[in-house]
C-alpha cells in the first residue's frame, strides 16, 4: 500500500506539472502516454500471437503532434488520406516481407481505433481553444479534464466500496469477476453527484464554461463511459491472460491500467462542452 501511495503521488505531481507548465510540456506528455499505451496494447496482443506493426502508430502520433503544434488542424481533411497511406504501407510490408499475416494487419488497424484514436482526441482537446463572448480566447482542457477525471475517480472508488457493501449480482464475470451491478450503480450515482463538486471547483478557479446542469450531465456521461472503458481494457487483459498492461507504475500497473476510463470519458465530455461554447 505504501508503494502504491508513493507512486500515485509522484505520478500526480508529474502529470499536473506537465499539464499546466506549458503547451509543449502538455503536448509531449500526452504524446508520450499515447506511445506507451500503444506499446502496452502491442505487448498484450502479443500474448494472443498477434504481431502489431507498432511503427505505424508512432508515425501517426508524431505527425498528429506536429500538425497540431504547427496549427494545421484546420486541414483535418488530410487526415483520412494520411491514414490511407499508412494502411497501404502496412499492407505493403506484409506482402513484401511475408513476416506477418492479415490478422496482424487488421489488429494493427484496431490499435489505431483503441487506444490510439482516443489518445489523439485527448491531445487535440489539450490544445483546443474557444472564443468567449467578451472577446477573449480560453483553453477548454482544464474544464473538460476536471469534469471528466473527477467523476471517473469518484465512480471507480464508490463502485468498489458499493460492490463490497451491497454487491450481489455479478456485472460481467467473464471479464471482471469482482465487479457487481450494485457497485456499478453506486459508482454512477456518486460519480454523477461529483458533477456538483466539479462545477463549483471550476467556478472557484474561474474556469467554469457551462451551466451546472450541463456539468452534472457531463459527470454522468463520464461515469458511464468510464465504467465501460474500464471493462473494455479489462476484456483485453482477460483475453491475454495478464493482470496489468505493464509494471511501469509500481503498485498501479501500466498506463492503460490508469487511463482506461478517461480514454472514453474525456472525448465524450468534450462533445458536451462543444455544444455550449
Amino acid at each position: 500500500m505504501k508503494q502504491r501511495i508513493i507512486s500515485a503521488v509522484v505520478m500526480i505531481v508529474i502529470v499536473v506539472f506537465c499539464l499546466v507548465a506549458s503547451n509543449i510540456s502538455r503536448m509531449l506528455l500526452l504524446m508520450a502516454l499515447a506511445v506507451m499505451a500503444c506499446i502496452e496494447m502491442k505487448n498484450a496482443l502479443a500474448k494472443l500471437n498477434v504481431n502489431i506493426r507498432i511503427w505505424s502508430a508512432y508515425i501517426i502520433i508524431l505527425a498528429t503532434g506536429a500538425a497540431m503544434w504547427l496549427g494545421l488542424t484546420k486541414y483535418g481533411g488530410y487526415a483520412f488520406p494520411a491514414f490511407m497511406v499508412l494502411m497501404l504501407a502496412v499492407f505493403s510490408e506484409m506482402v513484401i516481407t511475408q513476416k506477418f499475416n492479415v490478422h496482424d494487419v487488421f489488429a494493427t488497424f484496431g490499435v489505431y481505433c483503441y487506444p490510439l484514436a482516443p489518445m489523439l482526441l485527448v491531445l487535440y482537446i489539450s490544445l483546443a481553444t474557444r472564443p468567449m463572448p467578451d472577446g477573449t480566447t480560453v483553453y477548454i482542457w482544464p474544464a473538460v479534464f476536471i469534469t471528466s477525471i473527477m467523476p471517473c475517480v469518484v465512480s471507480d472508488t464508490f463502485a468498489l466500496f458499493g460492490g463490497k457493501a451491497f454487491g450481489k449480482h455479478k456485472l460481467a464475470p467473464a471479464i471482471s469477476p469482482k465487479k457487481t451491478v450494485e457497485g456499478l450503480i453506486c459508482g454512477i450515482v456518486m460519480g454523477t453527484a461529483s458533477g456538483f463538486l466539479a462545477h463549483y471547483v471550476l467556478v472557484w478557479t474561474g474556469l467554469n464554461l457551462i451551466p451546472l446542469w450541463a456539468d452534472i450531465l457531463a459527470a454522468f456521461v463520464a461515469s458511464v463511459s468510464g465504467a465501460i472503458g474500464d471493462l473494455a481494457a479489462s476484456s483485453v487483459k482477460r483475453a491475454a491472460g495478464i493482470k496489468d498492461y505493464s509494471n511501469l507504475i509500481p503498485g498501479h500497473g501500466g498506463i492503460l491500467d490508469r487511463i482506461d476510463s478517461e480514454l472514453f470519458a474525456i472525448p465524450l465530455v468534450y462533445m458536451i462542452y462543444a455544444m455550449f461554447i
